[in-house]
């Protein structure tokens, strides 16, 4: 395994920097193609999920979000040419990437060990998907927890916290506008990942 070479002192202003998000400015800009990348690298947004990419280009992806000191963290279930082993967490630490979202345990336990932020997506579909991610986090903690779609989040959030009352929870997806982020961060939500523009101003 190869274990990125980064100082205590940069995870530490990795993890302070994450958590003024959570604690303070509340949205994560979700970007999907290079022209919302071009658009989040020129907003305040400090947090940003890649949801795209491949092998070629996502080094230059990430470097361009943490060259303008953002917090790039990848969505490895969503880029192309990548398996979901826990292998290609060492790709994204080397590559630069601060944290990583997915669904799948082994690759968010895999991340942790590279000093990487570490979120796991859960969709509140139904009853067993809310406890199939539940039983995840009684066996792994990760760093938050993003509940798809928003809407659900309140209704679950309560669940997730029997488990862990300290867990961070993000929300993201079908979020339609600022009343609604107000609403969600009313009811405990930490953050909201969006995907929309207008909110990442």
């Amino acid at each position: 395994m190869i274990i990125r070479q980064v100082s205590s002192r940069e995870i530490e202003q990795i993890y302070s920097q994450w958590r003024d998000v959570l604690e303070k400015r509340h949205i994560i800009a979700a970007i999907r193609n290079i022209d919302a990348l071009a658009a989040v690298v020129e907003s305040p947004t400090e947090v940003v999920y890649l949801l795209f990419g491949n092998p070629l280009n996502l080094g230059e992806l990430i470097r361009r979000v943490r060259d303008q000191g953002k917090l790039p963290l990848v969505n490895l279930d969503l880029l192309s040419g990548f398996s979901r082993d826990a292998i290609n967490a060492e790709y994204l630490a080397v590559s630069g990437a601060a944290g990583v979202v997915s669904t799948h345990g082994e690759v968010l336990r895999a991340s942790r060990k590279q000093g990487l932020i570490t979120v796991q997506r859960t969709f509140a579909l139904d009853s067993a998907a809310i406890e199939a991610g539940v039983r995840t986090i009684h066996q792994f903690m990760p760093d938050a927890v993003e509940i798809l779609p928003a809407v659900a989040a309140p209704r679950v959030i309560a669940r997730f916290r029997e488990v862990h009352p300290q867990l961070r929870v993000v929300a993201g997806g079908l979020i339609a506008d600022l009343k609604e982020v107000e609403g969600l961060l009313a009811k405990g939500v930490d953050a909201v990942s969006i995907s929309d523009r207008k909110f990442w101003l």
